[in-house]
């Protein structure tokens, strides 16, 4: 009786210890958001140096309510800095990419649903790609540091109606 008591007492202290450690998916996506922010960093000193005096209106500061806003939202960025595809961005479009992935997995392992978050890419973005660039690279930076922040957030799916979110 006496071991049973104290296996159940260790079983439950390492169910405790292991809930409130991040696992090594959480780790390894944290490490890809931060070198992405990092890359934005680099990217909007060195190609966008754009007047203070031009204001493109509020920041959109879109909620991160779980695993699949999470992977809604980035795949609409995604979509967005494709158009069209700038050379300096090719390697934060690759690292957007494998974040995805791995959310995806993520997801897929925890049973969440994942809708299609492909959405038309207007007009205005493929005719000013620059701007919409210019527009969409700190939304994604400010976006992951969110994300950094928020890493509990993964560990749920929380289905809402996230993609209605991104359709025009």
């Amino acid at each position: 009786m006496h071991s049973s008591l104290i296996f159940s007492i260790l079983m439950a202290a390492l169910v405790a210890v292991s809930i409130s450690r991040p696992t090594a998916t959480e780790d390894r996506i944290r490490i890809m958001a931060r070198t992405t922010i990092s890359r934005i960093k680099k990217i909007k000193d060195e190609h966008f140096q754009m007047s203070p005096e031009i204001d493109f209106g509020p920041d959109i500061d879109t909620p991160i309510d779980g695993l699949t806003s999470i992977y809604v939202h980035l795949s609409y960025l995604q979509l967005r800095l494709r158009v069209p595809p700038a050379q300096h961005l090719q390697q934060v479009q690759v690292d957007l990419e494998t974040l995805l992935s791995t959310l995806e997995g993520l997801a897929t392992s925890q049973g969440c649903t994942l809708p299609n978050p492909e959405t038309p890419v207007h007009k205005e973005e493929a005719a000013f790609p620059v701007t919409s660039n210019y527009l969409y690279l700190p939304e994604l930076q400010r976006y992951l540091e969110k994300l950094c922040l928020n890493m509990d957030k993964l560990k749920w799916c929380k289905d809402t109606d996230v993609a209605e979110m991104f359709l025009f």
